[in-house]
């Protein structure tokens, strides 16, 4: 069963925080998004994020933060890679922030300046330890491990973060909820002639309307929203099935063979039948 877009949330602490300590095959992971601030710091490995249509890579050791409903998949390349993941709870933690939503969060590695740096080295120093933590006692240790992402939060937020003056109006933040509220719609009819106005009339706004509301909600277009999900099940159906090639592009909706395999390629980094054949391999 393949995943959908959207990352549905998963059970935290009390504080809103949940700390993985992931080993991951090789290979891509789905385009997604959840509405959990995502703390990313590979601690072995290859891996290249793709956020909102910009490709990065991400070296061992060095911290990413992903925002709240910031699509992005990764690339892990060999057979494995090792990671901690921490999802952080925003809502959760406005009892010591009441305005944390207001803050974005900006840290990519390739993006950090001098300026910045020290205080980037100070926060994967304390990204660190918590490897450290995690073969010690459990109860003792998350409590530890938790106070640690509490003090890497405060110093993303003093030192990359930037507070949005206004606040989204009542009226925006329901609108872009039902951006959300079709996304589902849109993972079942993927593989059909889906255009802008026909996702524009389930929500009974306008095609204009929908596509900027879209790009602000999602941070992307809603055709690379469109294309991310063809692309991952066109993906999973060559490693996964022997459909062939062509007939894997009709069904997931596209129409031009050049086309996809341009937008595969961009993507995954091989075409279509290079991936094919590795399977084979």
């Amino acid at each position: 069963m393949y995943h959908s877009y959207y990352e549905a949330p998963v059970k935290s602490s009390p504080l809103g925080i949940r700390i993985l300590y992931q080993t991951l095959p090789g290979g891509f992971s789905p385009l997604h998004w959840h509405e959990t601030l995502e703390i990313l710091y590979p601690l072995n490995g290859n891996m290249n994020l793709l956020l909102e249509g910009e490709r990065y890579n991400l070296p061992k050791k060095n911290l990413t933060v992903i925002e709240c409903r910031q699509a992005h998949s990764t690339q892990i390349a060999g057979d494995t890679a090792m990671n901690i993941c921490v999802h952080v709870s925003k809502d959760k933690l406005k009892s010591y922030l009441p305005d944390i939503e207001l803050y974005r969060i900006q840290c990519i590695p390739e993006q950090i300046h001098d300026k910045q740096f020290p205080f980037y080295y100070e926060i994967c120093q304390m990204m660190s330890t918590l490897t450290k933590l995690y073969m010690r006692e459990a109860s003792i240790s998350d409590l530890e491990s938790e106070g640690i992402i509490l003090q890497v939060l405060a110093h993303l937020l003093r030192h990359f973060g930037t507070r949005i003056e206004e606040p989204e109006p009542e009226t925006s933040q329901v609108s872009i909820g039902r951006i959300h509220e079709i996304l589902p719609w849109v993972e079942q009819h993927y593989g059909e002639q889906v255009s802008l106005s026909d996702v524009a009339d389930q929500l009974s706004i306008s095609r204009e309307y929908f596509c900027r509301l879209f790009r602000q909600s999602m941070g992307i277009t809603f055709q690379q929203y469109l294309t991310g999900i063809r692309l991952n099940h066109a993906y999973q159906d060559l490693l996964h099935t022997d459909t062939p090639v062509s007939e894997i592009m009709e069904m997931n909706g596209f129409t031009n063979q050049k086309n996809f395999n341009a937008s595969f390629k961009k993507l995954y980094g091989h075409t279509p039948s290079e991936i094919r054949k590795q399977k084979a391999e």
